[in-house]
């Protein structure tokens, strides 16, 4: 019997799948937000593996009850990891020029909104709705708590814009001296002149930043959350109400990670440096966006706003930072004119911010400001009280009169589709879900069974509704829930009872060994027995806490101040010209009359040690205290020379000489026969400027000469040497050569030097240049060439921008709301770009032409939806901008092609 036949084999699949499994999702639900196996945030991960490599175990003391870790032991662990590895950010100039010109622009904006009456009341109300905390709210009945805030505002808004505007200056003359990115450090080595001012503008950006953290300080005392972390109390030396931690609360910054941020931003002398502590915010904010809900919108901006310093001061902490840089540090520099004006203003407008009398009963109500009348004799008054105090307005005390309103200008046309211009494959969606709120179909690799042979088709832009690049407003519950469902399971600030009981020793512990310490509750007071203890306790965070937050203060005032003087170098002296503006015309007039005196030399000048001396009648002899007019200056000094000393009566005039600078114009021609000039004319020898005559020359004027009382005084050359040259020579210098001279284009072979490297231009609005003037008579290049500056631009775009410019178009009527996204998408789809990684709610959007300047949003805070009067400022900003106008765009859609 045969044996069976083997099964057939099967046929080859077509198939290209590697492993048959079922479906899987490639996209995380939570970027960045995943907890590992024991349910630990990334943060507190990070800091339990550090902490158990630093001591080699689960911690020191009775920090090994814990099994959760404090807020404030994991700030330490992570600031102290950062400090020694984190990457500062490379220093670029045209990013940190973007920063300080975006920076101004922003508060020149808030500027400009005080002068505004329709926006004046509502930016005060929300300065003081800031300002003022739910216990103080009764107070705003009196109007000097109203003249108080509203004094605070306008000195605080021109002192950071005029601030900003020194940073500026400093960064275009670094620029305008050749600083190099690539080269920044090796130019600070061998140049000094650029490392001064590259110092000088590290020191400038410092005590912005300082100025910055006040501003969060006073806001934070106020804030709902945060107001339980500080106390007032009086300083008995100065009589000034400071804020200091309230020890109250010391248990819960110990649990709190994100408020030890919060109050290490705070408090001055922080050990740990501010781009630590920003950083560390952002990040978990990002893990735990649940927590950022306690920030108010006020306080979440004036995060924002220290933030943009604070990239400016790391960019430039990175090039200093090691021995090198150290050094540098110390070196001895002075500060520009600008900067010492900048402080001066701010002590002239303290002053000044005291004479509010004058119109606290005009802004009170604050309605009453609604009037442009009224808003116009408001910054009459204070035009006046600043007058008063320095001799100048408030606009040019601040030097921001010149800068405060800036011509529109927009070179981008046509938009782009991507950050780098380049085509993407997949655009990106929110949180992969689709419009109507159904989540797009997770991608997945099938079981094998699919034998078709043609390979599956990329999908590219053209294929892709661009309906994913704007989220629905029904994604906002669903974004709630999402975050209320991820919070919910566990938050740092739970303990069970046993680590309560535990943390209420250490905390009773803590609190005793401060009161047996003696002034501990002193902040000014040394306490060396306290330390001691503290160093003895480590295992005690407390005690450690204690120590870290004891003596740290800062003014309750909310007028912000950097001035370290107590006086203007300069006092204004009343209601008369400043001093100082009138002492360098004083001191300039002396040089320019010494550069305008005439070079002949007259006789009255010659010493003759050999003629006569007779020193009366030389006395008679001097006409100089009669000025004749500048056109006879050379006939006069021509007549000066022929006059005779004698005491006789002049006979009749003698042939006009040649002066001695016209006589040595041709070294080796014989003298020219004098001639009488024309009357009312100067000398024929003065149409042509005489070169600077040779050093052997020079003692002319010292030269004596016996001359007879009638004798003539026509001057003579003097003998000079006689050197061989040859004729062409001769016909050149004297200027006797006709025809047409060839130039030389072609240098030398041995004057060949290396080609200079074209300098990167850095752009800036602000800059006084030339060439600045020159750009702006280019703004409308593009339209000349007959394209749109909306060219190309998508329909889902095109809806957006009417209803941000409010125009007919708009299907909301401007009563809508706008999300955050769909903003910053259409944005994005005008071609700018802007980066999300900074902590707060400031965010820069760059054009796509570095010609215009950046512009800086607020992103509103809790709630993501743009309230219509707020997208109506953004409306007004972009306009003054870029010169968007609602006409123009209207025009342009009707009878558009959408690129879509």
């Amino acid at each position: 019997m045969p044996p069976p036949r083997p099964p057939p084999k099967p046929a080859p699949s077509n198939s290209r799948e590697v492993v048959p499994v079922g479906p899987r999702q490639v996209f995380k639900k939570h970027a960045g937000r995943e907890r590992d196996a024991h349910g630990n945030k990334p943060l507190t991960a990070r800091a339990l593996v550090l902490r158990n490599g630093k001591y080699g175990a689960m911690g020191t003391g009775e920090l090994v009850l814990a099994q959760r870790m404090g807020g404030r032991e994991k700030l330490d662990l992570l600031a102290e990891d950062l400090m020694k590895q984190a990457i500062a950010a490379p220093f670029r100039l045209e990013t940190a020029m973007r920063i300080a010109d975006s920076q101004l622009s922003a508060y020149l904006d808030e500027i400009n909104a005080l002068h505004d009456p329709a926006r004046f009341a509502d930016h005060i109300m929300a300065e003081v709705d800031a300002h003022t905390s739910e216990t103080q709210i009764a107070e705003l009945k009196n109007p000097l708590k109203w003249r108080a805030h509203v004094v605070s505002i306008i000195h605080n808004t021109y002192m950071m814009a005029s601030g900003w505007r020194v940073v500026g200056d400093i960064i275009r003359d670094l620029a305008e001296e050749g600083l190099d990115d690539a080269s920044v450090k090796a130019q600070l080595k061998t140049n000094a002149s650029i490392r001064s001012r590259f110092l000088v503008l590290y020191d400038t950006v410092n005590v912005l930043v300082e100025a910055g953290r006040r501003n969060l300080a006073v806001l934070a005392t106020t804030a709902p959350h945060y107001a339980q972390y500080f106390k007032p109390m009086q300083d008995p030396d100065t009589g000034k109400t400071e804020f200091t931690f309230d020890w109250l609360h010391l248990k819960s910054i110990h649990k709190s990670f994100l408020d030890s941020i919060i109050v290490e931003l705070c408090l001055p002398e922080s050990p740990i440096p501010k781009p630590i502590l920003i950083q560390l915010l952002g990040e978990a904010v990002e893990e735990s966006p649940k927590e950022a809900k306690r920030f108010s919108q006020a306080l979440w901006d004036a995060i924002g706003d220290l933030s943009n310093i604070v990239e400016l001061e790391s960019m430039l902490e990175g090039i200093l930072h090691g021995p090198e840089g150290e050094k540098w540090k110390k070196e001895p520099r002075q500060m520009p004119e600008s900067y010492e004006n900048w402080v001066d203003a701010q002590l002239f407008s303290q002053e000044a911010s005291a004479l509010w009398p004058s119109y606290v009963d005009q802004v009170y109500p604050l309605d009453k400001t609604r009037n442009k009348r009224v808003l116009d004799e408001v910054w009459k008054m204070i035009d006046g009280n600043y007058k008063t105090i320095s001799g100048k307005g408030i606009d040019d005390l601040w030097e921001v009169s010149d800068i405060r309103h800036i011509k529109p200008s927009w070179h981008g046309f046509g938009p782009s589709t991507t950050k780098n211009d380049d085509l993407a494959l997949v655009p990106s969606s929110a949180r992969g879900k689709r419009p109507g709120g159904k989540k797009g179909q997770p991608l997945a690799i099938t079981n094998g069974d699919d034998s078709d042979g043609s390979m599956p088709s990329l999908q590219t832009v053209s294929e892709s509704d661009e309906e994913d690049n704007y989220p629905d407003d029904q994604d906002d519950s669903d974004y709630s829930v999402d975050l209320d469902e991820y919070e919910s399971d566990g938050s740092e600030e739970e303990y069970d009872t046993d680590e309560e009981d535990a943390l209420r020793d250490l905390l009773r512990e803590a609190m005793d060994t401060a009161v047996a310490a003696g002034d501990f509750f002193d902040p000014k007071a040394k306490v060396p027995e306290f330390d001691t203890l503290a160093e003895e306790r480590k295992g005690n965070p407390f005690l450690k806490l204690l120590g870290s937050l004891r003596g740290r203060m800062f003014s309750a005032s909310p007028t912000v101040t950097t001035a370290e003087r107590t006086q203007p170098r300069r006092p204004f002296a009343g209601k008369k010209p400043s001093m100082s503006t009138q002492m360098p015309g004083s001191g300039q007039a002396s040089p320019a009359s010494a550069l305008q005196k005439p070079r002949q030399t007259t006789l009255e000048e010659v010493e003759d040690e050999e003629a006569p001396a007779s020193p009366a009648k030389k006395k008679k002899k001097k006409p100089k205290k009669k000025k004749k007019p500048a056109s006879a200056t050379a006939t006069t000094t021509a007549e000066d020379v022929t006059t005779s000393p004698a005491p006789a009566p002049a006979p009749a005039p003698a042939p006009q000489p040649t002066s001695p600078s016209s006589a040595a114009k041709v070294p080796t021609s014989p003298p020219t026969t004098p001639s009488k000039p024309t009357p009312g004319k100067a000398p024929q020898a003065k149409t042509k400027p005489a070169p600077k005559p040779s050093p052997a020359r020079t003692s002319i004027s010292s030269s004596t000469t016996t001359l007879h009382p009638y004798g003539s005084t026509t001057s003579l050359p003097l003998p000079q040497e006689q050197t061989a040259q040859s004729a062409h020579k001769y016909l050149k210098t004297a200027g006797l050569m006709r025809g047409k001279e060839k130039v030389k284009t072609r240098s030398a072979v041995g004057n060949l030097g290396a080609v200079p490297e074209k300098k990167k231009k850095v752009h800036s609005v602000f800059a006084k240049k030339k060439d600045q003037a020159e750009e702006s008579g280019s703004d409308d290049e593009g339209a000349k060439k007959g394209k749109s500056r909306w060219a190309g631009i998508k329909r889902r775009t095109a809806e957006l921008v009417h209803q941000v410019l409010r125009t007919p178009m708009d299907k909301t009527q401007g009563i809508g709301e706008m999300r955050w996204e769909k903003f910053v998408n259409m944005m994005r789809d005008l071609g700018f770009t802007y980066d999300p990684s900074t902590a707060g709610s400031s965010v820069r959007f760059d054009p796509p032409d570095p010609k215009d300047r950046s512009i800086s949003f607020h992103k509103p805070h809790p709630n993501p939806n743009i309230h219509p009067k707020k997208l109506r400022d953004f409306s007004k900003k972009l306009q003054d901008y870029y010169g968007w106008d609602p006409e123009e765009f209207l025009k342009a859609t009707q009878s558009a092609e959408y690129s879509d």
